[in-house]
């Protein structure tokens, strides 16, 4: 179990100087609690026992304000730079604080992941180092990470040299975890000088093909900025008041309707079993999000408001039954397809996870007790690690 949690909290913030004066970034109030505060209760309530907070800009405020953490219910220390050191410099400058096993943090972002599930892959795949991943659908703005069936990473694509045909990718989350033995050559080579982990160490550690990158899903923010720092103020208070319920994640045509080839329209015939699945599921209180691949629309068989006009058919004959399906997410793309806007490589499409890790950014999910139902295997078996793939 890795209980030891490190936070860098020493930015200066200067992008949110408009709104946020005179405290570190980290203490910027989110609700009546400074953003911090959030990070360690999330923290907490995933099992970990300790924090180590890496500050710097008036460390003082943090410091008065979480002291030892025996208020909030966790241990917490402090590790403070005299100048700023980069993220590398900043875990080099705590190194005697740091245990064998850490999850490691920015105190400016929020990713509301289920740790159990990347604890489980670092058991299983006895990884050393690690970045947690989440699915965007805007690459232009941060480049990608590229994966292979391992979950080794094997390169990043920056934003200025993006292939045509991606639409989508996996990007860094801003967590990671290190066993420390991993860090001891670089720490010997780079103590008290200023560092990055991102740009110095990560590259080599993939040259090395020890870095793992693991997809999950969960709400994402950065409140780096004004415009996200405001949209923060609603987003995170509601958004940790929800309950994290399991998913029944379920394919469309095929499975809730029979696929006679490039489905669209009212005029469906529907698969009785599916109502039984889908209702013992909500009884159970789990949420119900139909995932579907809709490469008609790349292929010109049918719209995309068509395709729409037809997922939202069947949701409202459900709801007349007396069954709420919760969601639904399509992919459109398809790199054969004949309609040029369509016609890219997507994350989103199945087997790949995109379209299930967008609904864990808009519900509150519990990935790891969910699990996909589909009538392909080789389609619908999601590769999203852990999750239960039922075929039809």
């Amino acid at each position: 179990m890795i209980k030891q949690a490190v936070i860098l909290a020493g930015g200066l913030g200067t992008r949110l100087k408009s709104v946020v004066r005179d405290i570190p970034k980290p203490m910027a109030l989110i609700g009546d609690k400074p953003f911090l505060e959030h990070q360690v209760n999330i923290l907490k309530e995933n099992g970990f026992e300790k924090v180590l907070l890496l500050t710097g800009y008036k460390s003082e405020i943090i410091e008065d304000y979480f002291k030892d953490g025996k208020e909030f219910g966790i241990k917490i220390e402090y590790s403070k730079e005299q100048e700023p050191l980069g993220t590398g410099g900043a875990v080099f400058n705590a190194w005697k604080k740091l245990d064998e096993k850490f999850i490691l943090l920015n105190g400016d972002t929020f990713f509301d992941i289920q740790y159990e599930i990347v604890f489980d892959f670092i058991n299983e795949k006895k990884a050393n180092a690690l970045i947690v991943l989440r699915f965007s659908e805007d690459i232009s703005r941060y480049g990608f990470v590229e994966i292979d069936e391992n979950y080794k990473i094997t390169k990043f694509i920056e934003k200025g040299k993006l292939p045509e045909n991606r639409i989508d990718g996996y990007i860094n989350g801003g967590i990671y975890y290190f066993k420390k033995d991993i860090l001891k050559k670089y720490y010997e080579q780079y103590k008290n000088q200023k560092i990055s982990i991102e740009t110095d160490i990560f590259p080599k550690l993939i040259e090395e093909n020890k870095l793992y990158g693991l997809p999950t899903g969960g709400k994402f923010i950065d409140i780096g900025i004004p415009e996200d720092y405001q949209k923060a103020q609603k987003i995170i208070p509601e958004w940790i008041k929800k309950e994290r319920k399991p998913g029944l994640f379920i394919d469309r045509d095929g499975t809730i309707i029979e696929d006679s080839g490039y489905v669209h329209g009212t005029n469906l015939k529907f698969i009785d079993k599916t109502f039984d699945i889908i209702k013992k599921a909500k009884e159970e209180g789990k949420y119900v999000i139909i995932i579907t691949n809709q490469a008609g629309i790349a292929k010109g068989k049918f719209t995309e408001e068509e395709s729409i006009k037809t997922t939202e058919y069947i949701i409202e004959y459900y709801r007349k039954k007396g069954i709420t399906i919760d969601n639904y997410y399509y992919c459109p793309y398809h790199p054969e397809g004949t309609i040029e806007k369509y016609k890219k490589y997507s994350l989103a499409r199945k087997p790949n996870s995109g379209m299930i890790l967008k609904a864990c950014e808009d519900y509150r999910i519990d990935l790891k007790n969910s699990m996909m139902v589909g009538d392909n295997e080789k389609v619908d078996n999601i590769k999203i690690y852990n999750l239960t793939f039922v075929l039809f």
